[in-house]
C-alpha cells in the first residue's frame, strides 16, 4: 500500500515535466529535442514499455543533462524495470538517477520523495528520513504528509 502513493505521486506529476529543465544554457533545438525524448519516454512509461522509456529518458539527459525531471523519470524507469526483473544493477541505476535529480535541483520534492522511497524500501530508512523531511519542507501541503511523517519517524529510529 505504501508503494502505491509513491507511484501515484509521480504519475500525477508527469505533466510537470515541461517545467523541469533547470538553468544550463543550451541551444533551443537541443532543449526541444530533449523535451521530445522526455515526452516520448513518458508515453512509453505509461504503456509499461520500460526498456524503451529508459532509452528515451537516457537520450533526453544526454541532450540536456541539467534536467532534474528527466533524471527523475529515468529513475522511475529503472524502478519499474527492477520490479519486473529484480536485477540489482537496475536498483543501483535507479538510486543514481534519483540522486542526480536531487543534485540538480535540491528542492525538487518529487525526486526527494522518490529517492527517499527507494532507500526506505531497501531497508535504509535512516537515509530516507532526511530526504522525506526536505520534501515536506519544500512542499508542506503534500497530500500524504501524515504518512510521510510516519516514515520519517521510522527512519529516525534507525539512526
Amino acid at each position: 500500500m505504501k508503494r502505491i502513493w509513491f507511484f501515484l505521486t509521480v504519475m500525477c506529476c508527469l505533466g510537470l515535466a515541461a517545467c523541469g529543465a533547470s538553468g544550463e544554457k543550451s541551444s533551443p533545438g537541443q532543449e526541444k529535442q530533449a523535451q521530445e525524448w522526455l515526452e516520448k519516454g513518458m508515453a512509453e512509461f505509461q504503456k509499461q514499455e520500460y526498456d524503451a522509456a529508459i532509452a528515451s529518458f537516457n537520450k533526453s539527459v544526454e541532450l540536456y543533462p541539467k534536467s532534474a525531471v528527466a533524471y527523475n523519470m529515468l529513475g522511475m524507469g529503472y524502478r519499474f524495470k527492477y520490479n519486473q526483473v529484480r536485477n540489482q544493477e537496475l536498483k543501483d541505476k535507479e538510486i543514481a538517477a534519483f540522486q542526480k535529480a536531487v543534485d540538480l535541483d535540491p528542492n525538487y520534492w518529487i525526486a526527494l520523495i522518490n529517492l527517499g522511497a527507494t532507500y526506505y524500501f531497501i531497508g535504509e530508512k535512516a537515509k530516507a528520513a532526511p530526504l522525506f523531511k526536505k520534501a515536506l519542507e519544500v512542499n508542506p501541503q503534500h497530500p500524504e504528509k501524515e504518512e510521510i511523517k510516519k516514515l520519517i519517524a521510522e527512519g529516525e529510529k534507525q539512526t
